[in-house]
């Protein structure tokens, strides 16, 4: 099987003017294509710490990564620049936050946030992104998808707010795609 992840030895830090905290010491894993991993834990253990730096979505002022690797598909994440990583997040790389309202954007309709990623990553249509944001909001089991579509985020339940973040993960349909979930919830 080939490797779709490699994180070796990450070790990162957030730093302030008085305090250096080390929230990820050492952690190393793989993850094969068409494998499932999970990475449990206590909270403040460094999950969420760990996903958002393989998605390098951790502040680059106040954290740093000052050892270790992350290799997705034999790239280098820690070192790609923000228009190489625009190329990956979204497209190749999904991420599902454990509060869906900090995910969304609050003014925008859900629908559009959904289709977003189909017009930035795959060149689609306004009105074919639209059509197809439709499909996966019935995918993930969300009732009068049209009608859900022109929904804002603070409209929705958190039910359903957590399934249209699940729906952006998805919406590019990539067959080497990885998604990161900070959180396990029935939904």
């Amino acid at each position: 099987m080939n490797r779709l992840l490699e994180v070796k030895d990450l070790h990162v830090n957030f730093n302030s003017k008085n305090q250096h905290i080390q929230a990820v010491r050492g952690i190393s894993f793989h993850v094969n294509k068409g494998e499932v991993l999970a990475i449990v834990g206590e909270s403040g253990c460094g999950k969420s710490v760990t996903a958002k730096s393989i998605m390098k979505l951790l502040p680059e002022k106040s954290c740093t990564i000052p050892k270790g690797s992350i290799l997705f598909n034999g790239e280098e994440i820690t070192t790609m620049k923000k228009k190489q990583l625009s190329k990956i997040r979204g497209a190749k790389i999904g991420m599902v936050f454990q509060d869906p309202m900090t995910s969304l954007n609050p003014t925008m309709k859900v629908g559009d946030q959904i289709a977003e990623g189909l017009i930035i990553h795959k060149g689609y249509s306004k009105k074919l992104a639209r059509e197809k944001a439709i499909e996966i909001i019935k995918q993930v089991g969300i009732p009068n998808p049209v009608h859900c579509c022109t929904k804002y985020p603070h409209q929705l339940s958190g039910g359903m707010r957590q399934r249209i973040v699940i729906a952006m993960a998805l919406i590019c349909e990539l067959t080497d795609l990885f998604y990161l979930a900070t959180a396990i919830r029935q939904i």
